[in-house]
């Protein structure tokens, strides 16, 4: 059981650095981030973006730059292209958004040119720490995939089992989430609940033990399970939360964060490679937090 982040930032510490392409790298907290995690041993930086803008944020926070490579790169499409590059051509093994637009940089990872894609969908899992959850929780997709359907639910949902697998949970415990535990043809992610379950019963998630549709009530909670009279062996104990939809998931996992004060992290998994990524907006803490599961992830 994964019951803090400090279990994560362990790991990547002991695992040692790993070679990311920071793609963007010209701002404040995604630049300290990195420089914090490679003096914690978790990553070794290759910046791309402005290096005026670079040096000044270093200079302005006591920032060593010394030995790291930085590549001079301007314009979005320019940083996306030459950081799929580096990592096609096997000079780094993950990749972080920086202070880029998120559908370029996707995009270039998505470039058949490339050669990052797998027979997966790309999607977002938001890994947190949740002070009032006895364990961490994976949130997903609340970032890439916008109205998921049947087959892109499996890719996610692969997605997001092997990620806790690697970390060492299994079994995995999800949740397909919806409003309420009954099928309803005007709730399409209760009826994709359903066969998502029949998949999990026939052994096409591995070892893991799928549930839905779930109310969120009930997924946290035993007591709401006995009430409804509903059996189960996840309810109040599960590890990835599976949302209906992108604004679900983002609203779900902010509003941890914001009102819970959870701890967060981002990665986007399904590439041949793991790419942390957050909101820009995010402080420095949740970069290095992506940053570290990105490192075991690669």
């Amino acid at each position: 059981m994964l019951r803090s982040y400090e279990i994560i930032l362990q790991k990547a510490r002991s695992r040692g650095n790993v070679r990311f392409v920071v793609a963007g790298a010209h701002g404040e907290a995604i630049l300290k981030a990195a420089i914090q995690s490679r003096q914690e041993g978790m990553m070794e930086p290759i910046l791309i973006g402005d290096p005026r803008s670079i040096h000044q944020i270093s200079e302005t926070h006591n920032l060593s730059l010394e030995s790291i490579q930085i590549i001079d790169e301007h314009e979005d499409s320019a940083i996306a292209h030459q950081a799929a590059s580096m990592l096609r051509d096997g000079k780094a093994q993950a990749l972080m958004k920086g202070n880029i637009s998120t559908p370029v940089l996707l995009k270039a990872v998505l470039d058949a040119n490339n050669r990052l894609r797998t027979d997966r969908v790309l999607s977002h899992i938001a890994l947190m720490e949740v002070p009032s959850y006895h364990k961490l929780l994976l949130i997903t997709d609340g970032g890439v995939v916008i109205r998921p359907n049947l087959n892109q639910k499996i890719d996610i949902l692969r997605n997001a089992i092997e990620v806790l697998n690697k970390l060492g949970v299994d079994p995995v415990k999800a949740v397909i989430l919806s409003a309420n535990e009954k099928v309803n043809p005007d709730l399409p992610e209760t009826v994709d609940a359903v066969k998502l379950v029949e998949m999990g019963r026939k052994g096409e998630f591995g070892s893991s033990i799928i549930e839905g549709p779930m109310a969120l009530d009930m997924a946290f909670s035993e007591e709401a399970s006995r009430i409804k009279n509903v059996q189960s062996r996840v309810a109040g104990d599960p590890d990835i939360l599976l949302v209906p939809d992108v604004s679900c998931g983002n609203i779900l996992a902010k509003g941890l964060v914001h009102l819970a004060e959870a701890r967060i992290s981002g990665v986007v998994v399904g590439a041949k490679i793991p790419i942390a990524l957050i909101s820009r907006a995010e402080r420095q803490e949740t970069w290095r937090l992506s940053i570290a599961l990105a490192n075991l992830l690669a």
